[in-house]
């Protein structure tokens, strides 16, 4: 997806001079707005004609009342203390708060990835550099991750209120880059709008405009776009200094005794179109109908929109969004890149009310892809609810009555399944998650196992997810294994207090599952 946003932006126009004017703007910006082409779609001229007898108007509600309007995901700031306070590590790196910052610092909190969930926020020096890094909360396992960390220069970098990041920087002859802003037409000069939404130094680049060495126009976004990112570029988010990590922690508790309330302010703030945006084309309406038949109907013909709250994605979806997000069939559908597109209405949960899947197929890379929507009708409006891709090496299946079934490889030696599926309110439902396990990815899932003995040959380990447990099947050489016959990295992971499972046991848990869902 970054890729495609950075190609995306470099298509627009030039600027003479980076700057920001006294002109005001609407204070919401989308990728949309960056478009040069018009993508056609076939319109049905009796279709549009039933569709526009069954609009109501165009949608004014607020705040809007969704499918999930009441939902308020978990607060962060309880597990953000316990990672200042050392006692929990990030995900992935495996590091405590003190590994990466040590001595003064800035710190606040405020979303930089647009789902409303805060980000903490730390600037600091590393040696001569001054760095910014961002941890993230991932509220399905409750764990912390670095989302973001790049060089970062308080004289003209900014951290806006509005969701983002504006970084400069200048690289030269020899590729060395500097955080910062310079004049020398010998130089090339980038200015970068961010989000934390990525891992680590990659984030998610929404803007970039550059100004290759030896010329004195940047490349990018319209100067009318410009205008508006520095316009709200300068509402920047206050900063606090400490010392120790310790000193974050009354900030943090305050913040989560308004966590709620800071929550709806944000939903209410994105609503109303403010803040920026990968998908908000205004002029696609987001109109309000009378029947979901005329809604789908007018989002296939482009006569309206999707509205974006909270979208599944299952692991393998390049699908990005923020809060608030409006997607509409030409941002989704682009014939003229070899993609075909079907659609067809599925009842989630069997109570009769119909859901539309929408399957855009593209073959423009080297393998075939497709991309999966789901979208629901709420109260006169459209919502995305589920957003994933098939391709070879994962397959998503969406059955007739939102039963779902996938599959997929992460490396050669790690492949899985799970099987999950929509109830009657759209709401998405894991019966089980299924990772198999082999030869040296053994060590990732059971690294004390894995130093007693190796993985060895015909060790296999199937680790089912249920309701949060874990429960591990051994196999070898495609059979289940019993106990008599367990290989030495098996009875390394008893030793080091695994418990097996037998595969008939998991079966039965998961058919009691899915009986208590109705399949």
């Amino acid at each position: 997806m970054i890729f495609v946003i950075c190609t995306f932006v470099m298509t627009g126009c030039r600027l003479t001079t980076p700057g920001a004017d006294d002109s005001s703007h609407d204070n919401s910006l989308s990728m949309d707005e960056t478009s040069l082409s018009d993508t056609s779609i076939e319109d049905n001229d009796d279709s549009s004609a039933d569709a526009s007898n069954s609009l109501i108007g165009s949608a004014d509600d607020l705040p809007w009342e969704s499918p999930m309007a009441d939902y308020v995901p978990d607060s962060p700031y309880s597990s953000y203390i316990s990672f200042v306070s050392g006692k929990v590590i990030t995900k992935w790196d495996d590091e405590y708060f003190s590994d990466y910052v040590t001595g003064k610092y800035k710190y606040a909190c405020c979303d930089l990835s647009g789902d409303g969930v805060p980000e903490l926020v730390i600037l600091y020096q590393e040696g001569d550099k001054e760095k910014i890094i961002t941890f993230s909360y991932d509220e399905d396992d409750g764990t912390i991750y670095e989302s973001l960390k790049r060089g970062f220069n308080s004289e003209c970098d900014y951290i806006s209120n509005n969701g983002f990041v504006l970084l400069y920087e200048y690289e030269d002859t020899d590729g060395n880059i500097t955080c910062g802003k310079t004049e020398d037409e010998n130089y090339t000069q980038r200015i970068h709008v961010r989000l934390s939404r990525g891992i680590k130094d990659i984030g998610d680049s929404l803007f970039l405009w550059e100004r290759e060495a030896g010329s004195s126009e940047f490349e990018g976004p319209s100067e009318e776009i410009y205008d508006q990112i520095m316009e709200m570029a300068d509402d920047q988010v206050t900063l606090y200094e400490g010392v120790n990590p310790e000193d974050m922690i009354p900030y943090l508790e305050e913040c989560e005794e308004n966590f709620e309330n800071s929550y709806e302010d944000f939903k209410l703030f994105k609503q109303q179109g403010n803040g920026l945006f990968y998908c908000n084309n205004s002029d696609i309406p987001d109109n309000e109908y009378k029947d979901a038949e005329s809604a789908y109907e007018a989002f296939i013909n482009d006569e309206t929109c999707v509205r974006c709250e909270y979208v599944k994605e299952p692991f393998n979806s390049d699908f990005s969004y923020v809060y608030g997000d409006k997607c509409h069939m030409s941002s989704l559908f682009h014939p003229e890149n070899s993609q075909t597109m079907d659609s067809h209405l599925i009842d989630c949960g069997s109570d009769g009310s119909k859901e539309l899947v929408v399957d855009i197929t593209s073959t423009l890379s080297p393998e075939t892809i497709d991309y999966l929507y789901v979208i629901s009708f709420y109260e006169g409006h459209l919502y995305l609810r589920f957003a994933g891709q098939s391709s070879s090496r994962a397959r998503i299946d969406i059955g007739d009555d939102g039963y779902i079934y996938s599959s997929g490889s992460s490396s050669a030696y790690t492949h899985g399944e799970d099987e999950s599926f929509f109830d009657s309110n759209v709401d998405f439902h894991f019966i089980y998650v299924l990772h198999v396990v082999c030869s040296d990815d053994l060590k990732e899932y059971f690294p004390e196992a894995f130093e007693i003995s190796g993985a060895g040959e015909g060790s296999t380990i199937y680790i089912y997810e249920i309701d949060g447990e874990e429960y591990y099947v051994p196999y070898g050489w495609d059979e289940p294994r019993d106990e008599e016959d367990y290989t030495d990295f098996m009875k390394a992971c008893v030793e080091c207090g695994i418990t097996f499972s037998t595969q008939e046991e998991v079966d039965a848990l998961i058919e009691e599952k899915k009986a208590e869902y109705g399949f």
